[in-house]
């Protein structure tokens, strides 16, 4: 009994001792951005404007697909610019036909692998081959993209940069508690992650949708890609490659959050299986990658800087878990109390909460621009049990790293929904 109670007060410390190291940079970099410019965007002359694909990514979406190929057939872009593409994968729908009547060009792929990174792999490849463009932006079936989006990334593509990230706004925040957290974390991500990268200089995490890339590096590097986590690997590759990925906050899509928990839990589940799967084949190159001396110095930090998101959970979600590694010190101390053992040099439960407590403070603060309703206000109140909902999945996840099996966020929320 000692043995396991000395092993669970090992395993506590270290957990403790990771949780607070990942926290501390978190916060390092949304405080080192405090003291940055900012950097702003130019307007470029239309003659230089970029050549874009918008391609969105649909396997069965027929409830979902017309707002997404309307809103981007509605952008305010150069005519004769912006051609919308939709890849059908294997669906069994009417995707294919509505898509086309909204006026897209349909790619089917009706076999191979299914995924959305071989998706979209497939449907680069035929991109490249329908017609001359500069570079190809990626969006869900259940996104509605704001008129300006693609204008506001081609600014970016035509100042010189290669990849750019747009902000990823929720669809329906207020639509279940579930649905609210999930938007709190992408608030969170916008706020304390891809706002300070981006005044840092650093990479931008690409989000899986609004992402716009140089065709050519699409081409090479899509079809490298094989993770159900494609946003995290394709930061990977685009670090090693010495890319950058920028933010453009002002190019803003509405992205649909699940509603049930089940459904939630599935996405989740996926994620963290990715998550492991990119980090345990990556990490060590990005690491390796960094440390030669003649490498640019930037590309070195955003390396550095990659490789340890991948390994590191969000400040909210870190915060969770030193919450729960203080409970948990708690119990076992009163056991060991309980059977006259010496107390072990731990951090005190009230430090751990202290830091719980702070850390989870800090995306909530940059919350208040976003105008959350009072709903999600509520929401953010139980975010802390959707938040724990995920710890065992990324235990599990880390067992499972190996399964590219795709799972699917099943979607239908009307545009502007609650």
């Amino acid at each position: 009994m000692i043995g396991v109670l000395d092993a669970a007060f090992v395993g506590l410390a270290v957990g403790a001792a990771l949780l607070l190291s990942s926290s501390l940079y978190g916060v390092l970099v949304v405080v080192s951005s405090w003291f940055t410019r900012r950097r702003t965007s130019l307007g470029v002359p239309s003659e230089a404007a970029p050549r874009v694909a918008a391609l969105v990514v649909a396997h069965d979406e027929e409830r979902v697909i017309r707002d997404s190929v309307r809103s981007l057939g509605a952008q305010r872009y150069r005519e004769g610019r912006l051609t919308v593409f939709v890849v059908a994968d294997r669906c069994s729908d009417r995707t294919a036909e509505l898509a086309a009547t909204e006026g897209a060009t349909v790619l089917r792929r009706d076999s191979g692998v299914p995924g959305k990174p071989q998706a979209i792999a497939f449907a680069v490849a035929r991109i490249a081959e329908h017609g001359d463009f500069d570079a190809v932006a990626i969006f869900d079936a259940d996104n509605h993209v704001e008129p300006d989006f693609v204008a506001r990334v081609a600014e970016r593509l035509a100042s010189g940069e290669r990849a750019v990230q747009g902000f990823v706004d929720a669809k329906n925040p207020g639509a279940s508690w579930v649905a609210a957290s999930s938007a709190l974390g992408y608030w969170g991500i916008a706020g304390t992650v891809a706002g300070p990268k981006e005044r840092l200089l650093l990479s931008t995490p690409p989000m899986g949708t609004g992402f716009c890339l140089r065709l050519e590096d699409a081409r090479r590097l899509f079809a490298r890609t094989e993770s159900v986590t494609d946003d995290l690997e394709l930061s990977a590759l685009l670090a090693l490659d010495g890319i950058r990925v920028a933010y453009e906050p002002r190019a803003r899509l509405l992205d649909e959050k699940p509603r049930a928990l089940g459904t939630a839990l599935v996405q989740r589940h996926r994620w963290m299986r990715g998550r492991w799967d990119v980090a345990s084949r990556y990490v060590g190159k990005l690491v390796f990658g960094a440390l030669p001396p003649g490498a640019a110095r930037g590309d070195r930090l955003r390396r550095i800087d990659v490789a340890l998101a991948l390994l590191s959970p969000s400040l909210s979600f870190a915060a969770v878990g030193l919450a729960g590694i203080a409970a948990l010190e708690l119990v076992l101390a009163n056991v060991a109390d309980g059977m006259g053992l010496p107390e072990r040099p731990l951090p005190s439960p009230g430090v751990l909460l202290g830091a719980a407590l702070i850390v989870y403070l800090v995306p909530l603060v940059g919350l208040v621009r976003f105008r959350p309703s009072a709903v999600v206000w509520l929401g953010a109140l139980l975010q802390p049990l959707y938040l724990a909902f995920s710890a065992p999945l990324a235990v599990l996840g880390f067992f499972t790293r190996d399964d590219r099996a795709w799972n699917r966020t099943h979607k239908g929320s009307p545009p502007g929904s609650p």
